[in-house]
């Protein structure tokens, strides 16, 4: 029979017969709790009561056990630290659930991170409070951290999910504290619907090899440093960024196969941080964002890796003090990007700090090494300076179709290099300082239409097929699912995961880097 010193054992029927034990540690210390867990046995609960824990060391929880208080402002476990440590600690576990408490880290810098964990899977936090994480020495704090061997990747914390939590004040004025970090190989994890407020650094990061991450219906504002809501750096491939509400700085950075889709990205407590999005990698989808207020930039492409086949669609950029989006190559170079009835209005001039006094306010600038670039109903309107500005070197094959230029107050597009080709195809320009376009340089070679072929109505988890049909071999193709990651194969076989109606679209490149867009539209029906 096991102990019952300081703890009430109650036995609980679970579902199919399976039996479960309730544990109810009888202090409110860390002691206690840890001597609860220490008892429990896999698949028993150790539940807190009402009331305020204080905590001296870390709590190590045990797989197969779950800690459960009685609501988030009922059980608070409040940080009296004497030495450095994380208030709870996962590491080594699998199948560990957290819910319904609070910790508080009591404005200690010895609480380092509310919760930790390495080498673990299967963790489940929910509807958790974290708070009062101060700045200390070293990296961090951090309201979560998952986090595997540095420089391995191994030992990471995988298949686990945060959701619904609450997490504020983290690290205030410290370079590096920030909400939740999956770090060093922790990969294929969910992290959903968590309001995070006022930190040192941003909302939710994950970095070095951190893959097939979804991060969704987040609520991130008061991030500090650098102002990064979200960022996914350093290979955190195939990972999907959807339905977010942040203050700044979306940040794809070194991932390729990523996702950023239904995004709002605004501020108006009058600062201004580097950008939106920023999206550096390859075969990346950027749909249906809004940048509103808050960046200097408002789309983002920079750094020395390549960045190619990247599709942007239906993004709403405005009010962004230095430009509407920057596209820079760089060494690695920007080619096959394809724009689809995105927005660049309202840069103003003079509005709050700028990097380049009296060259801010143009709707879109391609600052070198960029090419293949194709505009597709896009329109840049009502910006302080150019509609659209062309600088640096290595700057080719541009194509606008069916594009608007409005009302800017500079002209609508700076002078070109003579050698750059330039295609305008059914543009509207009017109402700018000049209407004046660069010459045309419309390609002989026309890029043929494609279609889609595929079913127009299938069931909820059925995997359908679908192939681009088009009379030309075309060199490469990128498939939006209008969820999910994106998809390069040519005849992809593609299961839904949410019921509605869905529209597909494929952007495909012949081997000149022409660019070319089908869509189709489709009935998931529930199961």
């Amino acid at each position: 029979m096991r102990p019952t010193c300081l703890l009430i054992l109650a036995v609980l029927v679970a579902s199919q017969g399976v039996f479960a034990v309730e544990i109810l540690p009888t202090r409110l210390d860390s002691e206690a709790v840890s001597k609860a867990i220490e008892l429990a046995s896999p698949g028993d609960v150790v539940r807190l009561a009402p009331g305020t824990y204080d905590v001296h060391g870390a709590i190590q929880l045990r797989s197969h056990v779950s800690l459960v208080g009685a609501g988030q402002e009922k059980t608070i476990l409040r940080s009296e630290e004497r030495t450095a440590a994380s208030m709870l600690d996962l590491s080594g576990c699998a199948d560990v659930k957290i819910r319904d408490l609070t910790l508080d880290g009591n404005g200690s810098a010895n609480a380092r991170q509310g919760i930790s964990a390495s080498n673990a899977s299967g963790l489940r936090i929910h509807d958790v409070t974290i708070r009062n994480l101060a700045k200390g020495e070293g990296f961090g704090p951090h309201g979560i951290l998952f986090a595997g061997q540095n420089p391995t990747r191994e030992g990471g914390v995988t298949d686990s999910e945060v959701a619904n939590c609450r997490l504020e004040n983290i690290g205030v004025g410290a370079d590096f504290g920030c909400g939740i970090r999956l770090s060093w190989g922790s990969s294929r994890n969910r992290v959903l619907r968590n309001v995070i407020q006022n930190t040192g650094r941003g909302g939710i990061f994950t970095d070095n090899g951190s893959t097939d991450i979804i991060i969704q219906g987040n609520m991130v504002s008061g991030s500090g440093g650098e102002g990064l809501g979200i960022e996914v750096w350093g290979g955190g491939d195939r990972s999907v960024i959807e339905d977010n509400h942040i203050d700044h700085w979306l940040s794809i950075g070194g991932s390729d196969y990523c996702a950023a889709r239904r995004n709002t990205i605004s501020d108006r407590s009058g600062r201004y941080a580097f950008c939106g999005i920023e999206a550096i990698g390859s075969y990346l989808i950027v749909t249906d964002n809004v940048v509103d207020g808050g960046q200097k930039i408002g789309l983002s492409v920079s750094g020395s890796q390549p960045k190619e086949y990247v599709y942007w669609a239906n993004n709403l950029v405005r009010d962004c003090n230095q430009w509407g989006a920057q596209f820079q190559g760089e060494q690695g170079g920007i080619a096959f990007h394809y724009l689809y009835r995105c927005i660049f209005e309202d840069m103003p001039i003079g509005q709050g700090p700028v990097w380049y006094p009296g060259d801010e306010g143009h709707g879109f600038r391609i600052n070198g090494h960029a090419r293949s670039l194709t505009f597709d109903q896009c329109i840049f309107q009502d910006n302080g300076r150019y509609g659209i500005q062309f600088v640096g070197e290595g700057i080719d094959a541009l194509v606008f179709r069916n594009g608007s230029i409005l009302a800017n107050q500079g002209a609508a597009v700076s002078e070109t290099n003579p050698q750059t080709s330039i295609e305008w195809t059914d543009c509207t320009v009017r109402d700018n300082a000049s209407d004046a376009l660069p010459a045309s340089t419309n390609r002989k070679e026309i890029v043929p239409k494609v279609s889609i072929r595929g079913p127009s109505k299938i069931r909820l988890g059925e995997s359908a097929s679908f192939s681009l049909q088009s009379k030309k071999d075309m060199a490469a193709v990128l498939w939006d699912f209008d969820e999910g990651i994106p998809v390069s194969d040519r005849t992809p076989a593609y299961s839904f995961t949410k019921s509605g109606e869905h529209t597909i679209a494929a952007i495909a490149w012949d081997s000149r880097g022409n660019a070319t867009r089908a869509e189709k539209r489709l009935t998931v029906r529930p199961q």
